[in-house]
C-alpha cells in the first residue's frame, strides 16, 4: 500500500511541477527546479529537459526597418524532436523552383562533445517547415549556413572557425550533396562571413573571433585572393562586430544586420546602412538598433540572426531565439 501511495506522490508531484514550469518558463529558467532534481534522490527517476534555440518564419510587408518583435511573437517555431538535438539556430533562407528551404545550424546536447552541424528544412509556403537531414558534417564545428548562388551554381558559406579556414561548399546534388569548393582565406579564427558584389568586386565581411574585430577585404573575383580593405577593421564595438546574417537589399539600399552583444550574447539583432563603399572607403549608419531584442517567452535568452526572402508583394522572414530555461520534467 505503501508503494501505491509513493507512486501517486510522484505522478501528482510530477504534473504539478510541470504546470508549474510552464507558467515560469517565459519569464524565469527554473534554474532552481534544475538543481532540486539533481541533488535529490529524484534525480533517479526525472530528468529536467532544458529549451534551446529555435526557429520561426512569418511574412511581413513591411520595409526592415519597420519589423519588430511584435512581428516574432505570433508564429510558429521550429524544433527538431530527438535524443541528440538540442537546438536550431543561423536560419538562411533559400528558395528554389517554388520550393523554399530553410538551412540551419544543427546543434547537439553538449553531453555528446559534438560541435554542430549543418541541416535543412522544406516547406512549400516558407511557415510551415518539414526537417529533412544533416548535410554537412565535418570534424570541427560549423553554423552560420550561408547559402546563395552565383555564376548558376548554389554555394554554401558556413562559419568554420575551429579549420582556421574560410571554406567555400559548392552543391553538387541541390540539396543534399555538397563538396569543398575553395578555401577562401585560412590562418585565422573567422566567423560569421558574409559578401556584397558591387561593381564587378566582391566585399568580405568576416569576424576574426581572435581580437573581436569586424574586417572588410575585397577580392577582384569570387575566389580569388582576398585583400584587406583599408578601412578594416570597420568595428571593434560589441554592438555590431559580428554579422546576423547576409547583405539585405531594399529600395536601393544596403543593409547590414548586425548582432547585439552588450547584453550578453545575443541580446539583440542591430540594422545598418551601408552607404558608401569602394576600394578605398566605407561608411555604413544606425539604422535602427535593436532591430530586435531578447524579452520574454521563446527568445527570453537570445535572438541573433536574420534571413529574408524577396516575394513581389511581401517578405518571408525567418529568425532565431533562445530560451535556455527547463521548460518540463521527464520520467526517465
Amino acid at each position: 500500500m505503501s508503494g501505491v501511495i509513493f507512486f501517486l506522490v510522484l505522478i501528482i508531484l510530477y504534473f504539478s511541477l510541470n504546470i508549474f514550469i510552464n507558467d515560469r518558463s517565459s519569464r524565469h529558467s527554473n534554474k532552481f527546479i534544475e538543481k532540486i532534481i539533481h541533488r535529490t534522490f529524484l534525480h533517479k527517476i526525472f530528468k529536467a529537459t532544458k529549451q534551446g534555440w529555435i526557429i520561426t518564419s512569418f511574412t511581413s510587408s513591411k520595409t526592415i526597418d519597420k519589423l519588430s518583435n511584435l512581428d516574432v511573437k505570433k508564429n510558429k517555431w521550429f524544433t527538431i524532436s530527438n535524443e541528440e538535438n538540442s537546438g536550431v539556430a543561423d536560419p538562411f533562407l533559400f528558395k528554389k523552383q517554388e520550393i523554399y528551404y530553410l538551412f540551419f545550424e544543427y546543434e547537439y546536447h553538449k553531453s555528446l562533445n559534438k560541435g554542430a552541424d549543418i541541416a535543412y528544412a522544406i516547406s512549400n509556403d516558407g511557415l510551415n517547415w518539414d526537417y529533412k537531414s544533416k548535410i554537412l558534417q565535418e570534424k570541427f564545428h560549423q553554423s552560420f549556413p550561408y547559402v546563395f548562388e552565383q555564376d548558376n551554381e548554389v554555394y554554401m558559406l558556413p562559419e568554420s572557425y575551429q579549420s582556421n579556414e574560410v571554406r567555400l561548399y559548392k552543391a553538387v546534388g541541390f540539396p543534399n550533396n555538397w563538396t569543398l569548393d575553395a578555401i577562401l582565406h585560412d590562418g585565422n579564427e573567422f566567423a560569421d562571413t558574409i559578401f556584397l558584389e558591387k561593381e564587378s568586386v566582391f566585399y568580405w565581411f568576416t569576424t576574426n573571433l581572435e581580437t573581436d574585430e569586424l574586417l572588410l577585404f575585397y577580392s577582384n573575383g569570387f575566389k580569388e585572393k582576398w585583400i584587406e580593405h583599408p578601412k578594416s577593421p570597420i568595428s571593434k564595438s560589441i554592438h555590431n562586430n559580428r554579422n546576423a546574417g547576409a547583405i539585405l537589399l531594399e529600395n536601393n539600399k544596403i543593409y547590414r544586420v548586425a548582432q547585439d552583444g552588450s547584453k550578453g550574447y545575443g541580446s539583440g539583432i542591430n540594422l545598418y546602412e551601408i552607404n558608401n563603399l569602394t576600394k578605398d572607403s566605407f561608411k555604413e549608419v544606425k539604422i535602427k538598433a535593436p532591430l530586435f531584442f531578447k524579452t520574454e517567452g521563446k527568445f527570453k535568452d537570445a535572438i541573433h540572426h536574420l534571413s529574408i526572402i524577396r516575394e513581389e508583394n511581401f517578405d518571408i522572414i525567418a529568425i532565431d531565439g533562445a530560451n535556455f530555461g527547463v521548460k518540463n520534467i521527464t520520467i526517465k
